[in-house]
């Protein structure tokens, strides 16, 4: 077995795929639990998905006879999945509720949940948690899609729209700030006996939520996965690197500005 997995592409001669791989964190442990949609999602085209899954088969056999895991120990460790991560932030909240007696703050932040959660689930994504005026939304876990960047995309345009209408309602100039990611997560059920719940961990949680961060109102900014996977029907502009905490290396984002209309888009394919 090769050391990296740019030697392993390299030895199947599909080492051109390599950045694709590196892109979205996909290592040699990863190997073994990608499907064809995960190799669809990073771009590559029918004939060197099928020559790796090829290659991947017994890898995956041997992983599985070495571990003599049951399905308990596997729902305790989590999955690896490749999604999409989306945040949404109300700009300028902490301003707002100042201004604002209680019941006013907490309608207005209902109408927000109402909307943009509607908003998710429609594209086929699932609201993983709000956290104050924030949500977190995850777009294939445990649904997995062939676009599923496409449909955060396409739900971050549709927020920003929803909320033009929204502000009208409530007589408040209301803007959210957005961030996407894609990439490998762990997917699992974490918590205790007296709660727990279905989450997402890892370094593509963490870009989404610093790329949320950086987004200013009625902004959405991209990570390069997503943007690799949109870029041939949306309007983006590069922003500067930045750094991220438990990253290496300062990474590229974009600012998602428009995205083509698609009728195909269905969110039950």
């Amino acid at each position: 077995m090769a050391s990296t997995i740019k030697d392993w592409l390299n030895n199947l001669g599909l080492g051109k795929y390599a950045q694709a791989f590196a892109d979205n964190e996909i290592d040699l442990e990863v190997l073994p639990h990608l499907s064809d949609e995960d190799l669809k999602q990073i771009g590559l085209p029918l004939g060197p998905r099928r020559k790796l899954q090829q290659a991947i088969l017994p890898l995956g056999s041997r992983t599985e006879a070495s571990s003599g895991s049951n399905e308990s120990s596997l729902k305790l460790r989590g999955e690896r999945r490749q999604v999409t991560v989306l945040f949404a932030d109300l700009s300028g909240f902490t301003a707002l509720s100042n201004t604002l007696d209680a019941e006013e703050v907490h309608e207005i932040l209902n109408r927000y949940f109402e909307t943009v959660d509607g908003i998710i689930a429609g594209y086929g994504g699932r609201v993983d948690k709000h956290i104050g005026d924030s949500v977190m939304a995850v777009f294939g876990a445990p649904t997995a899609h062939t676009n599923d960047p496409e449909r955060a995309a396409r739900a971050a345009c549709d927020v920003h729209e929803a909320l033009k209408t929204l502000s009208l309602d409530v007589g408040r100039d209301l803007k959210s700030h957005i961030g996407i990611a894609s990439g490998q997560v762990v997917a699992s059920g974490t918590g205790s006996g007296e709660h727990s719940e279905y989450t997402v961990t890892g370094e593509t949680v963490n870009l989404a939520s610093r790329l949320d961060d950086l987004a200013g109102p009625g902004e959405t900014l991209i990570s390069e996965a997503v943007h690799r996977a949109i870029a041939r029907f949306a309007a983006c502009s590069r922003r500067e690197a930045v750094s991220v905490k438990g990253i290496a290396d300062p990474v590229s984002i974009w600012c998602l500005e428009g995205i083509e209309t698609n009728p195909d888009t269905d969110s039950n394919d």
